[in-house]
Protein backbone atom coordinates (compact mmCIF):
# COMPACT_ATOMS: atom_id res chain seq x y z
CA UNK A 1 0.00 0.00 0.00
CA UNK A 2 2.01 3.32 -1.14
CA UNK A 3 0.70 6.31 0.14
CA UNK A 4 -1.23 8.40 -2.43
CA UNK A 5 0.06 12.46 -3.63
CA UNK A 6 -3.17 13.54 -2.23
CA UNK A 7 -2.81 11.53 0.90
CA UNK A 8 0.61 12.55 1.89
CA UNK A 9 -0.83 16.76 1.14
CA UNK A 10 -3.69 16.29 3.52
CA UNK A 11 -1.39 14.29 6.51
CA UNK A 12 0.97 16.77 5.69
CA UNK A 13 -1.39 19.86 5.89
CA UNK A 14 -3.11 18.36 9.28
CA UNK A 15 0.36 17.79 10.91
CA UNK A 16 1.41 21.86 10.23
CA UNK A 17 -1.89 22.79 11.55
CA UNK A 18 -1.67 21.32 14.87
CA UNK A 19 2.24 22.34 15.28
CA UNK A 20 1.50 26.01 14.14
CA UNK A 21 -1.55 25.36 16.83
CA UNK A 22 0.70 24.41 19.80
CA UNK A 23 3.30 26.88 18.72
CA UNK A 24 0.19 29.98 19.57
CA UNK A 25 -0.26 28.31 22.63
CA UNK A 26 3.68 29.72 23.72
CA UNK A 27 4.05 32.99 24.97
CA UNK A 28 7.14 35.21 25.81
CA UNK A 29 6.70 34.59 29.30
CA UNK A 30 6.72 30.91 28.81
CA UNK A 31 10.08 31.05 26.66
CA UNK A 32 11.71 33.12 30.33
CA UNK A 33 14.33 31.19 31.94
CA UNK A 34 13.39 28.88 34.76
CA UNK A 35 13.05 30.40 38.60
CA UNK A 36 16.16 28.34 40.65
CA UNK A 37 15.54 25.87 42.90
CA UNK A 38 14.57 26.35 46.12
CA UNK A 39 15.57 24.19 49.31
CA UNK A 40 19.02 23.43 50.97
CA UNK A 41 21.97 25.34 49.58
CA UNK A 42 24.30 22.67 50.19
CA UNK A 43 23.45 18.94 49.52
CA UNK A 44 23.83 16.97 53.27
CA UNK A 45 25.83 14.69 51.96
CA UNK A 46 28.95 17.34 50.73
CA UNK A 47 28.81 19.01 54.36
CA UNK A 48 28.89 15.03 56.11
CA UNK A 49 31.73 14.59 53.46
CA UNK A 50 33.61 17.64 54.83
CA UNK A 51 32.79 16.97 58.90
CA UNK A 52 34.21 13.52 58.46
CA UNK A 53 36.98 14.92 56.72
CA UNK A 54 37.70 17.48 59.64
CA UNK A 55 37.38 14.92 61.86
CA UNK A 56 39.82 12.58 60.17
CA UNK A 57 42.25 15.55 60.58
CA UNK A 58 41.46 16.00 64.22
CA UNK A 59 41.76 12.63 64.73
CA UNK A 60 45.73 12.49 63.34
CA UNK A 61 46.71 15.20 64.74
CA UNK A 62 45.73 14.10 67.90
CA UNK A 63 47.05 10.53 67.54
CA UNK A 64 50.69 12.32 66.37
CA UNK A 65 50.91 14.72 69.86
CA UNK A 66 49.51 12.20 72.31
CA UNK A 67 50.99 9.28 71.56
CA UNK A 68 55.10 9.19 72.23
CA UNK A 69 57.57 8.81 69.42
CA UNK A 70 60.75 7.64 69.74
CA UNK A 71 61.79 6.44 73.21
CA UNK A 72 65.33 7.00 73.07
CA UNK A 73 66.87 10.18 73.25
CA UNK A 74 68.23 12.01 70.33
CA UNK A 75 72.33 11.62 70.60
CA UNK A 76 73.93 14.72 72.02
CA UNK A 77 75.53 17.09 69.29
CA UNK A 78 79.36 17.39 68.76
CA UNK A 79 81.43 19.47 71.01
CA UNK A 80 82.30 22.43 69.33
CA UNK A 81 85.83 23.09 68.92
CA UNK A 82 87.98 25.22 70.88
CA UNK A 83 88.21 28.80 70.00
CA UNK A 84 90.96 31.45 70.42
CA UNK A 85 87.88 34.04 71.62
CA UNK A 86 87.68 32.40 74.67
CA UNK A 87 88.50 34.21 77.36
CA UNK A 88 91.94 33.39 78.73
CA UNK A 89 92.42 31.67 82.14
CA UNK A 90 93.89 33.53 85.29
CA UNK A 91 97.31 33.32 85.28
CA UNK A 92 98.84 30.87 87.60
CA UNK A 93 99.85 32.08 91.20
CA UNK A 94 103.36 32.84 91.63
CA UNK A 95 105.44 30.04 93.33
CA UNK A 96 106.00 30.71 97.34
CA UNK A 97 109.13 32.06 98.05
CA UNK A 98 110.71 30.85 101.27
CA UNK A 99 110.74 34.11 103.58
CA UNK A 100 114.03 34.00 105.64
CA UNK A 101 113.35 33.59 109.05
CA UNK A 102 115.09 36.12 111.68
CA UNK A 103 118.02 35.33 112.88
CA UNK A 104 117.46 34.94 116.58
CA UNK A 105 120.48 33.53 118.67
CA UNK A 106 120.60 30.41 119.68
CA UNK A 107 120.98 29.11 123.30
CA UNK A 108 121.51 26.09 122.71
CA UNK A 109 125.34 24.57 123.19
CA UNK A 110 127.91 25.13 119.99
CA UNK A 111 128.30 21.70 118.24
CA UNK A 112 131.85 20.42 118.17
Amino acid sequence: MSPSPGGTARTEARLRAALAARAALLTPYDLRPAAPPEGRVRGTRRVRGAVLAALALAAAVAVLVLLPGDVTPPPAPPARPATDSAPPSPAPPPPATPTPAPAIPSVSEPSP
